[in-house]
């Protein structure tokens, strides 16, 4: 803060210190939902990006709202992996 007392008048430094604590509390509002971590994955949100990537997109229907399309993307993509883990419980009960 050195170079900042030299061209702020001690009333503004004081000022400003308290408006960066309201800055914060807008930029972190307490209602923020706490994530869902057992249906999370790392590889969802890689997978999405690269999804939105694509020029024609399975879920993108007109007046559909991206935050909709992003649940049914996680929808479809829960049922594929919930069909994919019983497809492979068969395949190992058969060996």
């Amino acid at each position: 803060m050195g170079i900042l007392n030299l061209f702020m008048p001690r009333k503004e430094m004081a000022s400003s210190q308290g408006s960066s604590k309201s800055v914060a509390a807008e930029l972190h509002p307490p209602s923020i939902q706490a994530m869902d971590t057992e249906s999370y994955l790392a590889s969802d949100e890689k997978e999405w990006l690269r999804y939105l990537s694509q020029a024609l997109r399975t879920y993108r229907k007109p007046g559909v709202s991206l935050r909709e399309e992003h649940k049914m993307w996680l929808a479809a993509r829960a049922q594929s992996r919930a069909l994919m883990a019983t497809a492979s419980a068969r395949a190992g009960k058969s060996n």
